[in-house]
């Protein structure tokens, strides 16, 4: 299981509830969104990661949802290109963050690709790219390419025929041990054959987000049947609160950009 050393998270701004997703579940309270926020910072750190913490920006409402951003590994960092031009302005302020951990070991997505990091999914040093609405042909490609550059390999998984799924991250999470916890439209996915799949119930979905971070799983709060299939598994799970992320359709994976040790040549 791959080691994470770091993260970047940034604070949600006073905006939050504007973000690009329709109210789910309720408008959203930015004020409870700080609250839960930072127990999410705290169980980063509770998992040995030390976690560096971006001001908020309230021109850009979603830009706590800082995954999106970039797809970092242990050799580069690769900027991601937004689909959508109201998140485009995140991309030059995170690269400045960027290049201050990773220097010139940065590469990027180039138009016509579109590429977010919410549909990137690793399992050690295998990629999983998901094809949605956020996320093109021409990105993966190019993201499929720079992997390989990089000694990673990669494969696709298209969510698009599942409306309702936003990224791939939001539909699955890889636990370690070979091991994949997904909701259940994705189960007989070709490229998760070889994998040991725990498969929520229907109306636990959103438990498919979690993330796997060092000794524990820190897993959305509220989902007794899910946490109890991780744990049954073997798993540490670690619960937050995510109530009002859930609202803007953002979850776990979302808040962090999680830095393994490098090694850049």
């Amino acid at each position: 299981m791959t080691y994470f050393e770091q993260a970047i998270v940034r604070t949600p701004c006073d905006r939050f509830s504007e973000g690009i997703t329709p109210e789910l579940l309720g408008k959203a309270d930015a004020s409870l969104a700080r609250v839960h926020h930072q127990g999410y910072i705290d169980a980063l750190k509770a998992s040995g990661v030390k976690v560096t913490v971006l001001e908020s920006l309230n021109d850009f409402p979603d830009s706590c949802f800082v995954e999106d951003s970039a797809i970092v590994t242990k050799r580069v960092a690769i900027m991601t290109r937004f689909t959508a031009p109201s998140r485009s302005g995140e991309s030059p302020l995170m690269r400045e963050v960027i290049e201050g951990i990773y220097g010139s070991h940065i590469e990027a997505i180039q138009a016509p690709g579109n590429v977010e990091g919410g549909d990137i999914c690793r399992a050690g040093d295998h990629f999983l790219i998901g094809l949605s609405s956020r996320t093109n042909e021409e990105g993966a490609r190019q993201l499929a390419e720079i992997l390989k550059k990089y000694g990673f390999t990669s494969s696709t998984i298209n969510i698009r025929p599942h409306g309702f799924i936003l990224h791939l991250s939001t539909a699955l999470s890889y636990l370690g041990n070979n091991t994949f916890i997904l909701m259940p439209e994705l189960a007989n996915e070709p490229a998760l054959e070889k994998y040991t799949q725990l498969v929520v119930k229907p109306e636990e979905r959103y438990a498919s987000n979690c993330i796997r971070v060092n000794d524990a799983v820190i897993f959305p709060a509220g989902f007794p049947n899910a946490i109890a299939q991780v744990e049954a598994a073997g798993f540490k799970v670690r619960p937050v609160e995510t109530s009002e992320f859930q609202k803007q359709d953002g979850g776990l994976s979302c808040l962090s950009l999680r830095i393994p040790p490098l090694h850049l040549n």
